[in-house]
């Protein structure tokens, strides 16, 4: 039989009872709440991670100047210049010397030596890359991307299209010519565009790096470009001089190996430009 002491106990544990769920409840709550302010601080945190910081860059547009790549290609053009005159320092020299001669040279040059060989075909590369990196740059838009892929095209365009008119050289040649004022012909024209290399090649650099008077180096390379054809044109004048029909041989040339061809290889350059 239950004794007073244990009723008068387990009243006060009944009383007691509702106050701890009470206190029960409100630690979970509590705990509920925490955990909510929790995942909400976090939210917050993350929302405030993604917002940018700082000031919204601004892009370089894609020039000559400020691509890698042209700085190595002019790198390696110059190393190359070096390669072939250090190959045949004297070649140049004697070249402008009997540039205006029509009977052959003579001199040790006029034989293909090993030196002479490598002369000429590093002096060739370096011709090709300068004038094709020259007329990329004249046909380039502002706005358009100045890459390195349309660049190799334009040289192989450029290297295929002196080899065809190498061809096509020996075939006139062969034709109306006598081996050895083919023979002439053709070093005369492939020398110019070997010394035409040459001296845009700082024309180019300036025109590149140098925007102050960007002007006036367009107009001096033009000029350049306009002495190398008045030049081989002379040269022509003197080796058809013995011609009766001079000016019918120099017309053909003209119209056969420069102007139509270079019509033409300036039409695949812009087409190259807009499909690209």
């Amino acid at each position: 039989m239950l004794q007073p002491d244990s009723l008068h106990t387990i009243t006060e544990s009944v009383k007691v009872l509702p106050d701890t769920m009470a206190r029960l409840d409100s630690l979970a709550r509590l705990d509920s709440l925490a955990k909510a302010d929790s995942l909400h601080v976090v939210d917050s945190l993350r929302a405030v991670a993604l917002i940018p910081r700082g000031f919204v860059g601004v892009p370089h547009p894609s020039l000559p100047q400020n691509e890698s790549w042209v700085f190595i290609v002019l790198f390696i053009l110059f190393f190359l210049l070096v390669l072939a005159v250090s190959q045949s320092s004297g070649f140049i020299s004697e070249t402008i010397k009997t540039f205006f001669q029509v009977k052959e040279r003579s001199s040790i040059f006029s034989k293909a030596t090993v030196n002479d060989f490598q002369f000429r075909f590093f002096l060739n590369i370096f011709s090709l890359g300068v004038l094709s990196l020259y007329v990329y740059l004249i046909l380039f838009k502002p706005g358009d991307h100045f890459v390195f892929r349309e660049y190799c095209i334009f040289y192989a365009l450029t290297a295929l299209f002196l080899f065809l008119k190498s061809i096509l050289f020996n075939f006139l040649g062969y034709v109306f010519l006598t081996p050895v004022s083919l023979k002439m012909a053709k070093e005369s024209y492939f020398n110019v565009i070997s010394f035409l290399g040459i001296v845009l090649y700082p024309l180019l650099i300036m025109q590149i790096y140098i925007h102050n008077n960007a002007y006036i180096i367009q107009s001096v390379s033009l000029a350049m470009c306009i002495i190398a054809c008045i030049l081989v044109i002379i040269k022509l004048f003197q080796i058809f001089s013995h011609k009766t029909v001079a000016s019918f041989y120099i017309l053909l040339y003209l119209c056969t190996l420069e102007f139509l061809p270079l019509l033409g290889l300036f039409q695949v350059y812009n087409l190259i430009l807009l499909s690209v």
